[in-house]
């Protein structure tokens, strides 16, 4: 049994502890640098049986899936699976699990980006190496209104959070009702009315048609020209091209960003080149205590797979598929 780690950047994922017991089913091998084109995705990965994703940093379309034919299981890390043809997986016989996502960590990292923005802390640490002192006067979180843009798992964290700083929360969401947000003790709002009146904004939803470049040139335009716009969901839920423009002109104050359109993010990016913005390179998941419960999940998932006893199976008819052949 052959199996891959696809992205492990940092070679993290492949020195946990839990691979160990991969090792003991196999041989395991971890691509730290991105399979950039279906002809490499399929050449590297023709005598893997299963395959860990991190995350959804490579995309696994159809043509790639049904030109893998050793491939039986994908043991996806977190639970999004938007770069993976489900329904090709499903008609090749590819089971498909997931593990639990981040949690705690993004929401942490959504502070330190606010912070960071509102603060100017990359600035003045800058500014400081320069020999300067106290360069800027930053804007506090006290007495501020939150927006939260989906209401879920992490973004629930955040608003408790805000209401530690003394933040105000509004709540906008596909799904949110008014009782779910009373229950988290925010108030909720149509996405105008958010946009309209929050200091900061912050992006808590998944990747879906429906979210896709959610926040574009009209939304950016309702913004409060002190407000600030944190995303630490996905990159493509923002029109990119919309924002550079509305911070390259202030026409919001300022963003935290750890996401974006194409990551890795090219270091010529216009992001990289505005003042008002602090970026992150996608590293709201990338705590230890996040890739041990992540890893440990997908790895659960295998040798439960192996066991004959497959859990967290996103497609169930793939195991009918793979019986009959």
């Amino acid at each position: 049994m052959k199996f891959a780690i696809l992205d492990d950047f940092q070679g993290a994922a492949v020195s946990l502890p839990c691979m160990q017991q991969l090792r003991g089913c196999g041989d395991l091998v971890a691509f730290r640098q991105p399979l950039s084109s279906p002809a490499q995705i399929v050449e590297a990965l023709k005598d893997v049986q299963v395959l860990i994703p991190i995350r959804e940093r490579t995309q696994l379309a159809g043509p790639v899936l049904e030109a893998l034919p050793n491939l039986e299981m994908i043991s996806q890390t977190g639970g999004n699976t938007p770069h993976l043809d489900l329904e090709a997986a499903t008609r090749r016989g590819i089971v498909v699990c997931t593990s639990q996502g981040a949690g705690q960590s993004t929401a942490e990292l959504t502070f330190a980006l606010m912070l960071a923005a509102m603060r100017h802390i990359p600035q003045e640490h800058q500014a400081l190496r320069a020999g300067q002192w106290q360069t800027s006067q930053g804007t506090g979180l006290q007495g501020k209104t939150l927006g939260v843009i989906g209401l879920g798992r992490i973004g629930s964290r955040v608003a408790h959070i805000a209401q530690a700083f003394g933040m105000r929360v509004l709540a906008t969401g596909f799904t949110l009702t008014a009782e779910r947000a009373l229950a988290h003790g925010v108030r909720m709002a149509a996405l105008e009315e958010l946009l309209a009146r929050s200091d900061v904004i912050s992006i808590h939803l998944r990747l879906s048609d429906r979210s896709y470049r959610l926040i574009g040139r009209r939304e950016l335009r309702l913004m409060k020209s002190t407000a600030y716009l944190i995303n630490t969901a996905r990159g493509p839920i923002v029109d990119e091209a919309a924002l550079i423009d509305a911070l390259r002109h202030r026409r919001i104050a300022g963003a935290g960003l750890d996401v974006f359109e194409q990551e890795p993010l090219a270091p010529s990016h216009p992001l990289l080149q505005l003042e008002n913005v602090v970026c992150t390179p996608h590293i709201g998941f990338v705590t230890q205590e996040t890739y041990e419960q992540m890893l440990g999940g997908a790895v659960e998932n295998i040798l439960n797979y192996l066991d004959g006893n497959p859990t967290n199976v996103r497609n169930p008819q793939a195991l009918t598929q793979r019986q009959r052949h």
